[in-house]
């Protein structure tokens, strides 16, 4: 009898937890963990989403799209109808104002038209067309285009800055961890092998200062991998507490690429240069409108228009006119000159792009060369030192020498790690300058 209530307690325990795991697996997943996972591929998609700059770039081309529309329409006939409901008082014959068309008003007697005197009721449609206005239409159509294919091309521009700065605050994460990790391992071991060792005053000496520098490069590593995660939230427009991981690797190959190929190509596939060169059409097309100021304008227009006192309304005008309107201004050769000045102005920025793209893709490349002869190098040596390392002598002895040839280990890791992702991003960089993507 005793063990009974003992039973009991254990099976209601036993239901407790099958319940509170029940519960737990009919919870969505984002309830049991917050914490995110961001790939490289992720961290661009994400930051695609949220980064302002791209966003704004991307209405621009929604607005420079719609502005062609617009352009379009000028080509067509303007259609439109007109309705007003006047009532007056008249001592002397006035007319309406030119909103109104003009109607001209006239007092009566009262007997002639009784009551409804003093109101006047007018319908009109109209239409209205320029049949020449000196290519006007066209070179505003074609201004339009122009600015819409710059609006793509500084979209494009805003992309690969984007897409380069993600790459970077995402492998100087990895690099960070990396180091946090190898200076956590490094300080473990250090602590350990000075727990056994019996030294004298002086090498007491040497060892308290290489605890104390393992202790400083291990908080340093750790508050290097702090602000690498918040640069790298604040890439992707993250809440700046919010829990991640991110998952990739440390590695790179060799890259094989001509100079000379990759300014060719910087020249043609820059969407810098090919937003000056929309910029150069624009100009030109700015002198052209500005040279058109004066050249005579041929339009059509016609008018049916019905008015009366009373309704229904049965008076009725009509009339269709072709027109010319010459225009005088006295800012003619002021507006001409300044467009033309602009047009100076774009050609000296476009020849200054130019040479500032050739230098970004030589710098570029050289810093590649000069990273992708280094990294091997470092990488050898520290194989080398660390196999020597593991193939040393472990007598108790010479656990000191053990810590001294340990902190010297660490830097050299340090330094390859460091050469690595220097290599991957001198590569990431080569690709913005060029404008493309260089395969290994």
């Amino acid at each position: 009898m005793a063990n009974k209530p003992s039973s009991t307690l254990r099976l209601f325990c036993c239901f407790l937890s099958l319940s509170s795991i029940a519960a737990a697996q009919s919870l969505p997943p984002s309830s049991l963990s917050t914490q995110k996972t961001f790939t490289l591929e992720d961290s661009r998609r994400l930051a695609a989403l949220n980064d302002a700059r791209l966003l704004s770039a991307e209405q621009d081309k929604i607005i420079a799209e719609e502005r062609v529309r617009e352009a379009k329409y000028l080509f067509l006939p303007e259609f439109g109808l007109q309705a007003s409901a006047t009532k007056y008082e008249a001592r002397y014959p006035f007319s309406l104002s030119s909103d109104f068309r003009n109607i001209l008003l006239f007092p009566d007697s009262p007997a002639t038209y009784g009551a409804n005197t003093n109101y006047i009721y007018s319908g009109r449609g109209y239409m209205r067309m320029s049949l020449y206005e000196g290519q006007r239409t066209i070179n505003t159509l074609r201004l339009t285009q122009a600015a819409q294919k710059q609006a793509i091309s500084n979209f494009e521009s805003v992309k690969m800055d984007l897409v380069f700065s993600v790459k970077e605050v995402f492998y100087r994460l990895l690099l960070a961890q990396a180091r946090a990790e190898t200076s956590r391992a490094h300080l473990r071991a250090v602590e350990k092998l000075a727990a056994g060792i019996r030294q004298n005053s002086w090498e007491r000496i040497e060892l308290e200062l290489t605890l104390a520098t393992a202790h400083s490069r291990n908080s340093e590593a750790e508050h290097n991998l702090d602000l690498s995660r918040l640069a790298f939230l604040k890439n992707l427009n993250l809440e700046l507490d919010t829990p991640f991981k991110i998952v990739g690797s440390l590695e790179s190959r060799p890259v094989d690429i001509n100079i000379e190929k990759a300014s060719l190509w910087a020249l043609e596939l820059r969407p810098e240069l090919q937003s000056e060169t929309y910029k150069a059409q624009m100009d030109a097309l700015s002198v052209n409108l500005a040279s058109a100021r004066r050249i005579p304008t041929v339009f059509l227009g016609s008018d049916y228009e019905l008015t009366d006192r009373r309704f229904p309304l049965r008076g009725n005008n009509w009339d269709a006119t072709i027109g010319i309107r010459i225009p005088f201004s006295y800012d003619y050769w002021s507006q001409v000159k300044q467009r033309r000045a602009e047009q100076r102005q774009g050609q000296l920025k476009r020849a200054e792009l130019q040479d500032r793209v050739r230098l970004e893709v030589r710098q570029s490349y050289e810093n590649l060369q000069y990273w992708q002869k280094e990294w091997p190098l470092r990488e050898s040596h520290y194989r080398r030192v660390q196999a020597l390392f593991e193939s040393a002598d472990r007598r108790p002895n010479e656990a000191l020498g053990k810590i001294r040839a340990l902190s010297a280990l660490l830097e050299m890791k340090f330094n390859y790690l460091s050469a690595l992702t220097e290599h991957i991003l001198a590569q990431a960089r080569l690709e913005r300058a060029v404008g493309r993507e260089i395969q290994p």
